[in-house]
């Protein structure tokens, strides 16, 4: 199956359609795909991607696990049906459809019936994390669909569709013990979510900040967390700048991202 030319947004090793799924491809999800640690040292068995969208972020990590030992199965949950469906189009036409899985039904559904039999060593999210009344439009997305947003995009974008307390507790009930769980979010909301996953039991092990430039305030954080709490002193605390603040990709930026944006 291939992808058509039109209304694709094209990586170098995949495309995909975004037709259907409420949230485009955007900074957010490519950066936490490409930031989150994968290595040898700590070989992922299976993967979960939740709230995948058009499921760039789960082929990201199909195209990242490619060159590690053994071979990552990576599904993806997404309770939008059409999003869903065009996530399933995205992965059949990829180079991993055969480790590509997605099901189409909120997370908090897919904990309670698989969650005693499936069991991941990395779930990744770009969740659905402003808090009602926040105005997600500021901070990098300035695309057509982000200053008149339809209800689809505004349900995507708010949290009331998947809590924090559900986002947490889907996590806590697919985790292996020794897995991880990487999410990225605004500043604020950020220190919110951090804030309640460590009552639950979930730490940060790595923490990464972004700013659009270098005179800017930290706009996202992504953060990836675990079952074990590390001493203060273990948290790898990291910091990025999109550009350089004269309109210029950084160089940071660009060697994150290079194996998947064409310009670079």
């Amino acid at each position: 199956m291939s992808l058509p030319r039109t209304n694709a947004f094209r990586f170098k090793q995949f495309a995909v359609i975004q037709e259907q799924s409420a949230m485009k491809v955007g900074t957010d999800g490519v950066l936490l795909g490409a930031w989150v640690s994968l290595s040898d040292a700590e070989p992922p068995g299976r993967i979960l991607d939740i709230g995948t969208g058009t499921g760039v972020i789960a082929l990201m990590m199909a195209q990242r696990t490619e060159t590690l030992s053994g071979t990552a199965v990576v599904d993806a949950v997404e309770a939008d049906i059409p999003a869903g469906e065009e996530a399933a189009r995205n992965f059949a036409s990829s180079p991993w459809a055969g480790r590509l899985r997605v099901y189409v039904m909120p997370v908090q559904q897919y904990a309670a019936a698989y969650g005693e039999a499936e069991k991941y060593s990395l779930i990744v999210s770009n969740p659905p994390y402003f808090m009602a009344g926040t105005d997600f439009r500021r901070g990098f997305d300035t695309s057509a669909a982000a200053s008149q947003p339809g209800p689809a995009r505004v349900a995507a974008r708010h949290a009331e569709m998947l809590p924090y307390d559900d986002l947490i507790g889907a996590v806590l009930a697919l985790l292996r013990p020794d897995g991880r769980f990487a999410a990225i979010f605004p500043y604020r909301e950020a220190g919110i979510f951090i804030a309640k996953a460590a009552a639950r039991g979930l730490f940060v092990r790595r923490l990464l900040e972004v700013r659009g430039a270098p005179h800017k305030p930290v706009k996202r954080v992504a953060v990836e967390l675990s079952l074990h709490r590390p001493a203060r002193e273990e948290v790898v605390r990291e910091t990025l700048c999109i550009e350089d603040g004269q309109g210029n990709f950084t160089e940071a930026y660009r060697g994150l991202t290079r194996d998947f944006y064409l310009k670079f």
